[in-house]
């Protein structure tokens, strides 16, 4: 943590947000937590950020404007309720990328961040799938946006994505932690476990809130539907345990054949027991435009 915390009081950021100029997105209304300050202008700064909150309500939205199609994506969004609420052992789901940076084109996926439970990610992994093709949710022939993308799985006793961050200042991993929305959790209690369990982002964004604070303008879905609560007390631990050992091998054997048929198909794929991360990335290509802009 303290190359990010060193980088953060040696760098001088122009008092504007260079990273959404970098990405071409628009800028939150309460963009006061995602500037990079020096010491002076973070002081500054607090005196801002405690007005931003008191003025904060239940259903706001985080932009001037929507995107043009962010209703149509939430409404499907909110077809899918239910699947949220049956998938086994997931603890909360986000949303993330373009969609809770109000950037969706006509042809955007539906981005999805999951915690599951220990020890049940490649079942949570699976079950996913399965669940959302029934629910015609996932890439068909005819299916080409609005798809739901299953490429970032975590455990909640491994939230915090430090260990996956690039050697030098990893912008884009510290936006996008700070733009995670919440869409599904068990229970109406707040849970801010992951934002807490990264609060190294405060080395980059020195007004990290530890907490959501971009808003869709849509309350999370809450509570389990039966077929979940049967599907975690069907079986004892030892046959899930079974299952997801199984799944384990097979999801091996599937990524050790695609990278004989392609060696850098793995760049920044993560397989582990505790994340599943399939998608590539821009991270190194953005902290790089990012860093010369800054100089």
């Amino acid at each position: 943590m303290w190359r990010v915390l060193n980088i953060a009081k040696t760098l001088y950021i122009q008092p504007y947000l260079r990273f959404y100029e970098i990405m071409n997105y628009p800028v939150p209304k309460n963009n006061e937590l995602f500037f990079q300050y020096s010491d002076t202008e973070h002081t500054n700064a607090n005196k801002l950020l405690k007005d931003i909150n008191e003025d904060k309500t239940e259903n706001w939205f985080s932009r001037d404007q929507k995107s043009e199609y962010m209703d149509e994506y939430i409404q499907e969004i909110k077809r899918l309720e239910s699947i949220f609420q049956s998938i086994p052992f997931i603890e909360q789901i986000f949303l993330c990328n373009s969609i809770s940076f109000n950037a969706l084109d006509e042809n955007s996926d539906i981005d999805l961040f999951i915690i599951t439970e220990p020890w049940r990610i490649r079942t949570v992994k699976f079950r996913s799938m399965v669940l959302f093709t029934l629910k015609w949710a996932k890439r068909f022939w005819k299916k080409t946006r609005k798809k739901i993308c299953l490429s970032f799985f975590i455990t909640s006793d491994a939230q915090n994505l430090y260990p996956i961050s690039l050697p030098s200042l990893d912008i884009y991993l510290a936006y996008r932690i700070a733009h995670l929305v919440l869409i599904y959790q068990p229970d109406e209690e707040v849970n801010n476990s992951f934002f807490e369990s990264n609060k190294w982002v405060k080395g980059i964004l020195p007004n990290y809130q530890e907490k959501q604070t971009i808003s869709l303008w849509i309350a999370p879905f809450t509570w389990n539907t039966k077929f979940k609560n049967i599907m975690e007390t069907l079986w004892d631990w030892f046959l899930w345990n079974i299952f997801e050992w199984i799944v384990k091998h097979t999801q091996k054997a599937i990524i050790r054949l695609k990278r004989i048929r392609n060696p850098v198909w793995n760049k920044d794929v993560i397989v582990s027991d505790t994340m599943l991360k399939f998608h590539q990335d821009i991270r190194e290509k953005v902290s790089l435009k990012y860093n010369v802009k800054v100089k």
